[in-house]
Formats: structure tokens, sequence, C-alpha cells
């Protein structure tokens, strides 16, 4: 049964010196069609103009914003996840931005059942060249298949399965969606483009910690096994050519 759609939403932010596309991450946010949206943007202390941009829509009700240190994205973003009163929601860093339209589109596939909602992503390699990032559930237990940018989770999902484990600093989505996924979390994959990620992001830029990271993250809860050993060096050698190759394609 799908739930009807008047209740809150939110969505968060985090940035630090962001001061190249904070400005189209807000306005992709605000710019929403979907009335019930709250929307809380976490500054991490920014020394270039990052607050100055957040400050020019300060005015719309919608928004509220802090500036502060804090120790990563997911210190970041427990913080706003305590600060949110919305019943879902949705987490969208400076480097990424929505869709038109996307808040009302993932929610058509919302129902009585909490479930967290996986849109589609699109993977900008440079302004023109994009891929269709679909997540999956399948060969999760060898590396991440949710594309973070387009997931929405119900508040009472954080509360019972926790929020973001803050001693990781690149891979704390994937340790977050494993527990769910462990826990019997139902996620509901939505076949529509709903958000966009800029390639370069941190797991790209820092990809041997990233790796290292999922190759604790998946002895953690999966026990240490010799294939987690395997993977984590194929993926770290996949994953270096597959960012060099793209480099030099799209340079």
């Amino acid at each position: 049964m799908m739930k009807q759609n008047h209740s809150l939403v939110t969505i968060i932010t985090v940035v630090l010196n962001g001061e190249k596309t904070i400005e189209r991450t807000i306005r992709s946010v605000l710019g929403q069609s979907y009335a019930h949206l709250e929307y809380i943007v976490l500054d991490g202390g920014s020394a270039d103009h990052t607050v100055s941009i957040i400050r020019k829509y300060e005015h719309d009700r919608r928004l509220s914003w802090v500036s502060e240190p804090d120790q990563g994205i997911a210190d970041a973003w427990n913080k706003g996840i305590g600060m949110a009163s919305g019943e879902l929601i949705g987490l969208i860093n400076a480097d990424d931005w929505y869709e038109e339209n996307a808040v009302e589109r993932i929610l058509r596939h919302r129902n009585d059942t909490p479930s967290i909602l996986c849109g589609n992503v699109r993977l900008w390699n440079n302004p023109e060249k994009f891929n269709i990032k679909r997540s999956s559930l399948k060969g999760l237990r060898s590396q991440m298949t949710i594309w973070h940018p387009g997931l929405f989770c119900p508040r009472e999902i954080y509360t019972r399965i926790g929020v973001y484990d803050a001693h990781l600093k690149i891979l704390m989505d994937y340790d977050f969606v494993i527990r769910c996924y462990l826990k019997g979390v139902r996620f509901e994959l939505v076949d529509d483009d709903i958000a966009n990620m800029s390639f370069g992001g941190v797991s790209n830029r820092l990809i041997s910690k990233s790796m290292k990271e999922s190759l604790d993250i998946k002895n953690k809860y999966f026990g240490i096994r010799t294939r987690h050993f395997f993977e984590y060096a194929f993926f770290r050698a996949y994953f270096h050519a597959i960012i060099l190759l793209k480099r030099v394609i799209y340079a």
C-alpha cells in the first residue's frame, strides 16, 4: 500500500570549503516541488566563501545552517540527523545535486513498511558525460552497491539501527547499509534518476584508504575471510586503473 506523502522530508548537506559547488547543491534542494521540506546545511568551518554563499539563502524558512568544526563526514551527518524533524531523511553533499522533482518522485515509492528508498544516480565524468548508476543489493557482501546520493532513509530506521560510524572517514555509508541489510531492513530500489554525483569524490581521491575501510567493514560483519583480502587487492587495483583512465579520457 502506497503511503500518503504529506509528511516532512529533511535534506542534509555537509560541506567544507565547497564554494565552487555548494550553490548548485542548495538550489537543487530549495528548487524541489515537494512542499513539506526541511533543509539543514552543516559547514565544517570553511575558510573560503562557502558561508557567504549559504547566507544568500538563509531568508528561506526551509533552510537552517550551522558552521562549526566537525570530526568528518559521518560526524556531520550524525549532527544533521540529530537536528532533523522529518520522517524521511536524504543526504546530499556539496559536490552533488538533485534532479528536478526528485523528492516528489522518490516519495511515490514510499509505503507503509519502513524502507530505505534508493534512486538512480547520474555519475558525471565531466560536464558533458555521465553514466547512470543503479543501486542493487547484489554484490553488497563484496563492495558498496548502493549509490548514497540517491538514498532516502526513514528516521525510524536510524533510531533502530543507529547512525553513521564516526570512526570511518570514507565508507561510513557502506557500514550503515550493511548493518541495515543484516537487520532485515527493506530496500526499495527506485529506477528513476534522482541525484547527480561528481566524479572525484572522497572515495575516489582516497581510493587506497577507501579499499582498506571496505576490507575492515567486511571482516567486521562477515568474519575474516581469505576472499576479502583477494577482493581488497583486486578492487584497489581495478579502481586505481579506472580513475587513471577517466582522468586521461575526460581530461
